[in-house]
């Protein structure tokens, strides 16, 4: 059960991060998932008032506010053509219609939850995260880190590579079991493995792979990692759905550029 004390919605990110100072506060996001356990916020701070909701393709990047739904993330032409449909791929198993239309981007990156498909898509690929008083971070180096007072606006994603994300889960809108996502740049292949069930993490490249090499750069990327015993599978279990993961995506991602 959430329990909210104060609620703010405020009309400046200048009064969101100073309400984000303020002990036991919180920013809402959609709510989906800071409504699971027991819950009491002091202060809990609404951005909808301040314009974070967009995706705008500029150049070789997209901009998307922080505010931006799942669902918008999954129904974007501009984005998913952009990346194979990968966006979609990566939400359109997230409980539901109804729930992607109130969980936003900036929650789903700002919570770093462990079971997070659109976080091991973001590490996969060349990103980075504006926060209003640190200002841009590279994914990664945000993904590492623990919590802050902050006001993530916005995540930018560079065009300038190729992806491939793919999950398993017991049954549909469940949460994944493991989650893999593979991409290819200019500089090699890169594997990212998340739902172990801890918080993502690249876990192999940038390096070169071919046909030939796809099953060890698997193999390399599902031993760099650790795993966790859960109710959606053992870690023996997850360490062998994360090398097959890989291994699919890295074949399909050569395979599309064969064609």
């Amino acid at each position: 059960m959430l329990h909210i004390l104060n609620y703010e919605r405020p009309q400046t990110l200048e009064e969101a991060y100073q309400l984000r100072q303020k002990k036991g506060s919180a920013v809402l996001g959609g709510t989906g998932w800071l409504r699971l356990g027991e819950h009491t916020l002091r202060t809990a701070i609404d951005l909808s008032g301040l314009g974070l909701r967009y995706i705008r393709e500029e150049g070789e990047a997209f901009s998307i506010g922080a505010y931006t739904t799942l669902r918008d993330l999954e129904t974007d032409e501009r984005l998913n053509a952009a990346f194979d449909g990968a966006f979609r791929e990566a939400v359109q198993a997230i409980v539901g219609v109804q729930f992607r239309n109130c969980a936003t981007l900036g929650g789903s990156v700002y919570g770093r939850f462990g079971f997070s498909d659109v976080l091991t898509l973001l590490l996969s690929l060349h990103c980075e995260v504006h926060l209003y008083r640190e200002g841009w971070v590279p994914v990664e180096i945000f993904a590492a880190r623990g919590p802050e007072a902050d006001i993530l606006t916005e995540v930018r994603v560079y065009k300038d590579r190729r992806v491939k994300i793919l999950s398993q889960r017991l049954n549909a809108n469940d949460f994944p079991s493991i989650t893999a996502a593979v991409s290819a740049g200019a500089d090699g292949f890169r594997a990212v493995i998340g739902a172990r069930p801890c918080r993502a993490r690249i876990a192999a490249g940038p390096e070169a792979v071919n046909q030939d090499r796809a099953a060890a750069f698997a193999q390399k990327a599902a031993d760099t990692v650790t795993y966790g015993n859960g109710m959606r599978g053992s870690a023996p279990y997850r360490r062998a759905l994360a090398e097959t993961l890989v291994r699919r995506a890295a074949l399909s991602l050569m395979e599309q550029e064969a064609e």
